[in-house]
């Protein structure tokens, strides 16, 4: 027999997630957005959750399914506001990958603040494109003999501004290295990206390498060699569960909407090609998370889990687009204008949707 049924640890998580969304995420997330800020309450109340401190401290690195725990969490966060869903993710991912893969001296160095009160941030980013003012050049990470020298840039990413350090996910000598980056080490610049479409509370920035030299010290697991697909698969894994709960929201404010409101003298969910779409996107938004939940749980008893974790990912990232905008079509013109929250749920979704390496479960 397979049950589907949640632990009693999984089921008080997810409460107290999905009511911190209806109470504080949800009614922010608009002024959040107008504002391209994140409340301190709103982000003090997630972090309160104790979900990355839960994946930093050591006493709970036993906890059973942490991988699904966090997807459920994520995924109810995700429903009251992506942006702060994303914000935690990255603290999750990066201290995730460290506690996870990290040598015994860099869990001690830097794991513990991520285990206090203080919402404390870091991101997993992927090197993946030249400085800018090089387009020329290619991105290149080279030996040197005292660790690794990286030149080029890291694009999107969320959070850098109050961020302390980096999990930059290199290729040097044909294979994958994870490297520990300070953000306040010599040749690394941050530039703030100003006007993005969506998820706009998350301090976007570009950031260039500039022959910036990492010692081998700060290589993930320093001697071991780190599991770089492994910390991918968690990234994959945490954004399909925050687009089941974006997603989610769209069809949880269409569906009554759909059921009130009377066009020739019957309420629009009666009518085919309505009832169509929301059949449709309540499908969707199962399959999705199941599909994350599996790759999930695949995680949790594996090193690594690409081919679930990545066919998750696509898929929700294609279906969640389809939901945002069936939930716009749904409202007509009402969908289009911003007293509610339908054009801001479309944004989000295709900011996350291109999200890839740069958050974690």
């Amino acid at each position: 027999m397979i049950s589907f049924e949640l632990s009693e640890e999984q089921e008080i998580a997810r409460s107290a997630a999905s009511g911190l969304a209806r109470s504080t995420l949800a009614p922010a997330a608009r002024a959040a957005d107008e504002a391209a800020q994140i409340p301190s309450s709103a982000l003090n109340g997630a972090w309160a959750l104790g979900i990355v401190q839960a994946v930093a401290d050591p006493a709970f690195r036993t906890m059973e399914q942490p991988t699904v725990l966090n997807a459920l969490v994520l995924e109810e966060l995700a429903a009251g506001d992506a942006t702060v869903a994303a914000a935690i993710a990255a603290s999750v991912g990066f201290a995730k990958a460290v506690a996870e893969q990290g040598s015994d001296r860099q869990r001690a160095e830097l794991l513990p603040p991520f285990v206090s009160d203080v919402p404390r941030f870091a991101a997993v980013v992927e090197l993946d494109g030249p400085l800018a003012d090089d387009t020329a050049a290619n991105a290149s990470v080279t030996r040197v003999a005292d660790g690794f020298r990286l030149r080029g840039g890291a694009t999107m990413v969320l959070l850098a501004k109050p961020s302390t350090h980096l999990l930059t996910l290199v290729k040097c000598d044909g294979r994958d290295e994870a490297l520990i980056v300070p953000l306040d080490t010599d040749g690394v610049r941050v530039s703030k990206i100003h006007g993005t479409l969506g998820l706009r509370g998350l301090d976007w920035a570009s950031v260039a390498f500039n022959g910036v030299t990492v010692p081998a010290s700060m290589r993930l697991g320093e001697t071991a060699s780190a599991n770089v697909q492994r910390i991918r698969d968690a990234s994959r894994i945490a954004l399909c569960a925050m687009l089941s709960g974006l997603s989610r929201a769209v069809f949880d404010f269409a569906l009554p909407y759909s059921k009130t409101r009377i066009v020739h003298g019957e309420a629009i969910a009666r009518k085919q090609a309505i009832a169509f779409k929301l059949a449709d996107m309540h499908v969707a938004i199962d399959a999705m998370r199941w599909m994350g939940l599996k790759a999930a749980a695949e995680l949790d008893r594996s090193p690594e889990a690409p081919r679930s974790a990545r066919l998750a990912q696509l898929y929700a990232s294609d279906a969640a687009m389809r939901i945002a905008d069936e939930g716009v079509q749904v409202f007509g013109g009402h969908g289009f204008v911003r007293d509610l929250p339908l054009e801001m749920w479309y944004r989000n979704a295709r900011s996350l949707s291109v999200l890839d390496g740069l958050v974690g479960a």
